[in-house]
């Protein structure tokens, strides 16, 4: 039992070191966006902390707009899940993972995960710190936040173990909080839990296994398709940011062409980040197209999946916010400009992309 226990301690304090680590060298990958966090996020910090608060204040007092305080779980829950994929790496500790299945219990692995996803998950530590401060009469009043509350450990689960259920989860959940449905708050929680329940029961869609690659746009598909969360955590981001600023909008109308405008450009800073995943892809089979002599066109190639993206993710913005379509072939011009930053200075890309979204936001 003694050993036992110490195996296991020996165990966590292994994994704690390998969560860390892995942990530093992801932040040492975000060196070219360090002065924009330095610019931004900085000063922002502690405005950011009273909004996550205050968003998670109006989760739990939603009695009066049931559907407003919906759309923010979905919000909040849509960028944990983006945070937690991101961080999921070093909370599996993926690169040790076949050396932990040969020496150590699943048990002693899904322990420790749910250890670490707990430490990772900010957004639920914010919700536990307002949920022991709730009295037993407050929590008999708002009985959907541990239900909200328990949607925040099921993100993080599914984010370790279902990923694609989480995205079905997500994509019906937002469906759900768009729809013009007269639903309590409690029965909005409760169709969640079931959606996430469902959704581990939806069959995986494998199609990339039936394309046959024969030309580039096919090569390109067929890439982001096994490769999809890519995709994914953007157009999740820009989900979120567009629930939350068309809320706004329904709060401050007077702030509707500042809203567009960070609109447009949180659009331009996701579609042409996806540059530098196609940068890495060109860089790993630009021998192989170079050897059938195809290497000017594929590295053409490269740069069009984050145009279509772009595109894309621009008629999503009209359809929720509504604009002006100049804004279309300006975004145009600016997602090529943040490509051709991304393929050639990447340390000036958030730099470059902060000062032209504070120039459109005060000629806004």
């Amino acid at each position: 039992m003694i050993n036992s226990l110490a195996s296991y301690f020996s165990f966590l304090s292994f994994r704690y070191l390998a969560y860390t680590t892995t942990l530093k060298s992801m932040l040492s990958q975000l060196k070219s966006f360090s002065l924009l966090f330095a610019l931004v996020m900085g000063p922002a910090f502690l405005g950011m902390v009273l909004l996550l608060f205050l968003g998670l204040g109006k989760i739990v007092d939603s009695h009066a707009a049931p559907g407003y305080g919906a759309k923010l779980a979905v919000i909040y829950l849509l960028l944990e899940s983006v945070m937690l994929w991101a961080m999921a790496p070093a909370i599996k500790n993926v690169q040790n993972r076949a050396f932990q299945r040969s020496l150590y219990k699943s048990s002693w692995r899904v322990c420790v995960d749910c250890k670490l996803l707990l430490l990772s998950n900010a957004w639920l530590i914010a919700s536990l710190l307002i949920a022991v401060d709730l009295s037993l009469k407050q929590w008999l009043q708002v009985p959907h936040f541990i239900l909200f509350m328990l949607l925040q450990w099921l993100c993080g689960v599914f984010v370790l173990y279902r990923p694609r259920a989480l995205f079905y989860s997500l994509l019906l959940s937002s469906i759900l909080v768009l729809l013009p449905a007269s639903l309590t708050s409690l029965q909005y929680y409760l169709s969640f839990i079931a959606i996430f329940g469902c959704s581990i029961l939806l069959p995986p869609v494998r199609i990339s296994h039936k394309l046959k690659v024969h030309s580039l746009a096919l090569f390109w598909l067929s890439y982001f398709i096994q490769h999809s969360w890519s995709l994914i955590w953007r157009g999740s981001v820009l989900l979120a940011c567009l629930l939350a600023l068309l809320q706004l909008i329904a709060v401050r109308n007077d702030f509707s062409d500042l809203v567009l405008a960070l609109a447009f450009s949180v659009c331009v800073l996701l579609t042409s980040s996806l540059q530098f995943d196609c940068l890495a892809v060109f860089k790993k089979y630009r021998l192989f197209f170079q050897s059938n002599n195809q290497d000017k066109p594929f590295y053409l190639s490269q740069f069009l999946p984050s145009l279509i993206f772009f595109a894309m993710a621009f008629i999503v913005v009209i359809s929720m916010l509504g604009t002006n379509l100049i804004y279309f072939f300006i975004g145009a011009v600016w997602s090529v400009l943040q490509q051709y930053l991304a393929q050639k200075k990447p340390a000036q890309f958030a730099l470059v992309w902060f000062f032209i979204t504070i120039g459109i936001v005060l000629l806004a």
